[in-house]
């Protein structure tokens, strides 16, 4: 038994030697802060609390923010007990229902509150959409058509590339999205330490225009582009033209790829339940909140309705526009932010309803291309507001 265990802890140890050893000579150094925050703490993979690893820059609150109005239905809205399992399955830790623009439910799982940062992930993308339209607004960027490398002198070489192409995922780059790849794009941006290096070391190998085909270092680019075009970091942007117009309530934090770095764009947003939702009902009011439009509303049409482009499976897109995604609930058209882990954002114009649903788990089946679970959000909210 004895020669057994020292076996077992020999082999234990050279396994991590070897490790090392190949991260020290491949020169893939990132994964070190991989495994660190993955392997090492008992994970196979990120939590929704991820900020308190990076650096990040503040998206500054205005000094008098906006309180969500109570509705009169709120003290006496529940979920039913099946409704509960199922967040408690897939561990909800925020969900939240506004109607007419007051607040008609509210709950917090497992610890947190209406004070909880959490990780956006990839509703991120709306975020830099949104950005993308208010430079549009204030004149930094002439159209949508133009060469990113009117944008980015790194990108000199290609003279293809559009800002259409990059906010609609049918850019050529072989910058292809993988969750289990530890050597992908999306592990190599999330735990390395330069995006703008990164970003340059892929090229163009499918048409360009012609199909939709989701890659993060679409957003990424956005976010290099946003400040390049505006001379300010994605964060003071955001700041200026979304956080401190809605009315948020808590500074959010952006987290960056190194002290002093960029964004990360694709990602990495990170705040509050309240405080997402009223992104979301800047755009269930077509990016206008009071008397100020933030965005082109031929812009808001285009960015919340699907692109023509083919699917990679050669049908027609009908599930993305610029960085939002689109779908329908019982014959009412919606659209939402989406990331990983069941972050949502979803919006209906005609019921003037938005959800906000965050959590760290969500079922991996989809629907036409959806994540089934938002149907189920949905379903909850359409029955507490009849």
């Amino acid at each position: 038994m004895k020669k057994l265990l020292k076996r077992l802890v020999f082999g234990v140890v050279g396994l991590i030697i070897a490790v090392v050893l190949f991260i020290l000579i491949s020169g893939n150094h990132y994964m070190f802060f991989m495994l660190r925050h993955t392997v090492l703490e008992g994970r196979m993979g990120p939590t929704i609390d991820e900020h308190v690893y990076y650096d990040n820059r503040v998206v500054e609150a205005p000094e008098q923010p906006v309180e969500w109005p109570i509705a009169t239905s709120y003290p006496t809205n529940q979920l039913s007990d099946k409704d509960e399992a199922y967040h408690e399955e897939y561990e909800t830790r925020a969900y939240l229902v506004i109607h007419n623009g007051e607040m008609v439910f509210e709950k917090y799982w497992d610890g947190y509150s209406d004070t909880s940062k959490t990780n956006s992930w990839s509703m991120a993308k709306s975020i830099c959409s949104h950005l993308i339209g208010c430079a549009l607004k204030d004149g930094y960027i002439k159209s949508i058509d133009q060469k990113i490398a009117e944008f980015l002198p790194e990108f000199k070489h290609d003279s293809i590339t559009t800002l259409r192409h990059v906010l609609s995922m049918s850019t050529g780059y072989n910058w292809y999205e993988s969750y289990q790849n530890p050597f992908g794009f999306t592990a190599r941006s999330l735990y390395g330490n330069d995006t703008r290096k990164l970003l340059k070391r892929y090229e163009i190998v499918d048409p360009t225009g012609e199909t939709f085909n989701y890659k993060s270092a679409n957003s990424q680019l956005l976010g290099l582009i946003i400040n390049a075009t505006t001379g300010k970091t994605v964060s003071e942007y955001a700041s200026e033209k979304l956080w401190k117009p809605i009315g948020a309530k808590e500074d959010a934090l952006w987290s960056l790829d190194h002290e002093g770095g960029d964004e990360l764009a694709y990602c990495c947003f990170n705040t509050n339940a309240r405080d997402y939702a009223k992104f979301g009902y800047l755009y269930l009011n077509e990016g206008v909140v009071g008397s100020d439009t933030l965005i082109p509303n031929w812009y808001f049409k285009e960015a919340t309705s699907p692109t023509p482009l083919m699917d990679k499976i050669g049908g027609p897109n009908e599930r993305y526009g610029f960085q939002w995604w689109c779908s329908s609930y019982k014959g009412e058209s919606f659209f939402y932010a989406h990331g990983i882990d069941g972050q949502y954002i979803l919006i209906l114009p005609e019921s003037d309803l938005v959800v906000v649903r965050l959590g760290q788990s969500r079922p991996h089946i989809r629907e036409k291309g959806h994540p089934i679970d938002i149907y189920e959000y949905l379903r909850m909210a359409k029955n507490m507001i009849g």
